[in-house]
């Protein structure tokens, strides 16, 4: 015989709005601001499955927006669960925990016309990290298209002292140093903010033509460099890029760097 709970979830899944009122008038246990509240996974469910009405439903009958009925929804991409969510006055930029928000969910996926619809919808692509380490706009870098990092730039993502591009060039994304740099980025910058750790600083703070010749991606330097990089520019620790590639064993990247024939 199955439990209340389960014949909960499944009410959910199946959109039976009317088992889950008959279910929720036989139920002893009201609904509250807790998160383990015993039917709470029903709503989980239902944002998950894209079934709006029962979102909209059971947030209108006391269930909470707990983090994992964020990132259900985004699985879902339905726009529709998240119009309910936002019908039943749920804040589109709350928290999902350590893994960001429904933004950050949404673009680390590449799920490009729900980031759209959720910028639309006052998403703040600076509100959260994943973390306490990823912005939305690094997330994207990793992880995205152009065409999702293009809609956080032209909302207002963070590209001042920000980790963007270097990450860009750790990762060897050269579409989104191209991307970055047209929209402003300074390619010398060297970022120094709060998601910066000591422990990074010791080991020396760089440029993205620094992280390209430590990392010994050539492609990426090459780039760098026909896009303008000063090559003599140092990191914190005093290392020019042709230091960091010696050190670090990369004769390509190197040799690249000192002959100035081969910057194109």
């Amino acid at each position: 015989m199955s439990t209340i709970s389960e014949r909960f979830t499944l009410a959910c899944t199946n959109d039976s709005v009317d088992e889950i009122r008959l279910i929720l008038a036989d139920c002893t246990t009201t609904a509250s601001a807790l998160q383990d509240h015993p039917l709470q996974e029903g709503l989980t469910v239902a944002a998950q499955n894209g079934n709006s009405t029962i979102v909209k439903y059971l947030l209108g009958n006391g269930f909470i927006m707990s983090p994992d009925v964020i990132i259900a929804a985004s699985k879902s991409q339905s726009v529709e669960v998240f119009q309910a969510m936002i019908d039943s006055g749920w804040n589109i930029n709350q928290s999902a925990g350590h893994t960001g928000d429904a933004l950050s969910h949404a673009v680390a996926a590449d799920r490009t016309m729900l980031t759209k619809w959720l910028l639309e919808h006052g998403a703040n692509p600076n509100e959260n990290y994943r973390s306490e380490t990823w912005t939305c706009l690094d997330l994207g870098v990793i992880h995205a298209s152009p065409q999702t990092v293009e809609l956080l730039l032209e909302h207002g993502a963070n590209k001042q002292n920000a980790n963007s591009l270097i990450l860009a060039s750790f990762y060897g994304r050269i579409d989104m140093i191209d991307l970055l740099l047209d929209h402003g980025v300074d390619i010398d910058e060297i970022p120094d903010n709060d998601l910066t750790h000591d422990s990074q600083r010791e080991k020396g703070l760089g440029n993205a033509l620094h992280i390209g010749a430590r990392e010994g991606r050539e492609d990426v330097v090459r780039c760098l460099l026909r896009r303008g990089a000063d090559k003599a520019i140092t990191d914190s620790l005093h290392r020019t890029a042709t230091d960091l590639a010696k050190m670090n064993g990369h004769n390509a990247v190197v040799e690249l760097l000192q002959d100035t024939e081969d910057m194109v």
